[in-house]
């Protein structure tokens, strides 16, 4: 048997075998190398893409904030005329106020419908847009639980929209986005606690100014209060008179210097030997702070003649009156007694017209009143503060407007706060 050996593989098959080799197929043959260029490329992508997408997010969201803050500063723009509308319509009835206290007819009318010791502004105390809306859609049917609601909650989408509509007009009264609250405030009705210093040399107890404000301080009440707190009420007011007069000495009975009681403090401070130029600053007075201020502030003002309009007064600031020119001071259940006759007197539409009616009519009470009280009081009033707050969705703007009538028929601006 002969053997045969494999044929030899020629040059061609070499050449075969190491291309096979070198490119292995791709399913199962050797792996390939990778390209780096392909991942570069793929991480080059990724960046962009997430460079885009927050340039694209920060400026989506740029533009949201400024769209926000125009829509915000439009409802500003919108709250603050709103403002203004209050104060605008109390100064109108002002207006017409004073012209029908000229007006003997109109005040005749008055005095016929039993409204002759009311005055125009009294009749609005407050105007309330909301509440109007209410009213205007509500009518009769407007009840004790609509009005919680609406202090609770405020006034629903539904019933705004639907005041807007007229009944009578093309333009509806309330056809405006946004609401107003106004008030009106009598300043001559309070003690003008600015006058403390102007009554030169004149002792401290003899004060007009003192005097009221004592008097506004004096009751079984109040004396209980200052008891428990340590406080002498004559300091007190002797510390506001030293804070505006003109000299370095205290007027109270302690004696000293007027700095002595500011030098101490944490952040002291001089007194300022000047008029108080807003009530607020009476703050600044040793012991004028807190508890005090806070009891007592809704009584003082610094506008005005000083007079107490008496048809006009708060039941406490007559009290203050009692106390101060009445002799000798009444008890607390006497000036109880006095308020009700005086409130049975008003409820006939009757009120004074000069300061000598009221005197008198106090006289008749049986009691003894002191001829200085004729000029601590008057009649009318001439100087009237208006607080409105305007809304439009969450923007809010409060104006705070001070208006003297004594000298100016229109109203003389003397003070205008915007917060």
């Amino acid at each position: 048997m002969r053997f045969h050996a494999p044929p030899l593989q020629t040059s061609s098959c070499k050449k075969n075998t190491l291309k096979l080799f070198r490119n292995p197929h791709p399913f199962y043959g050797f792996p390939r190398r990778r390209d780096k260029r392909r991942g570069v490329a793929l991480l080059l992508v990724a960046t962009t893409l997430m460079f885009m997408t927050v340039l694209v997010t920060e400026i989506s969201f740029s533009s949201r904030v400024r769209f926000l803050q125009s829509a915000h500063a439009r409802d500003e723009v919108a709250a603050g005329a709103l403002a203004r509308t209050g104060v605008n319509m109390y100064r109108l009835i002002l207006v017409g106020t004073k012209q029908m206290e000229n007006n003997p007819m109109l005040k005749n009318m008055m005095n016929t419908i039993g409204m002759g010791g009311v005055e125009l502004w009294q009749l609005m105390p407050n105007i309330n847009t909301s509440l109007l809306r209410m009213i205007f859609v509500s009518g009769s049917d407007l009840e004790s639980e609509d009005l919680e609601k609406l202090r609770d909650e405020g006034l629903d989408a539904e019933t705004r929209e639907a005041s807007r509509e007229s009944r009578f007009s093309d333009r509806n009264f309330l056809d405006f986005d946004g609401d107003f609250l106004a008030e009106i405030v009598d300043e001559d009705s309070k003690v003008n606690i600015g006058l403390i210093g102007t009554y030169g040399t004149v002792p401290l107890m003899e004060n007009p100014t003192a005097i009221q404000l004592f008097g506004l301080m004096s009751g079984e009440e109040h004396d209980q209060w200052f008891y428990d707190r340590n406080i002498d009420r004559w300091e007190l007011i002797s510390n506001l008179l030293d804070w505006v007069d003109q000299d370095t000495m205290r007027s109270g009975a302690q004696g000293g210097y007027e700095d002595d009681l500011y030098n101490n403090l944490e952040s002291p401070y001089l007194s300022k030997n000047a008029s108080f130029e807003t009530k607020a600053e009476i703050r600044l007075v040793e012991g004028w702070q807190d508890d005090v201020y806070d009891r007592y502030s809704d009584y003082f003002t610094l506008y005005g003649t000083g007079k107490i309009n008496v048809n006009t007064a708060t039941t406490e600031v007559l009290v203050g009156l009692f106390k101060a020119y009445i002799s000798p001071s009444p008890t607390d259940s006497q000036c109880e007694v006095l308020l009700q006759e005086l409130a049975e007197y008003r409820m006939l539409g009757a009120s004074f017209s000069k300061p000598k009616d009221f005197t008198n009519w106090l006289s008749g009470q049986g009691v003894n009143v002191e001829p200085a009280m004729t000029k601590a009081i008057g009649t009318k009033s001439t100087v009237f503060t208006v607080k409105s707050i305007g809304m439009v969705g969450d923007a809010t703007q409060s104006l705070t407007v001070v208006m003297d009538f004594a000298k100016n028929k229109e109203g003389k601006i003397v003070f205008w706060r915007v917060d």
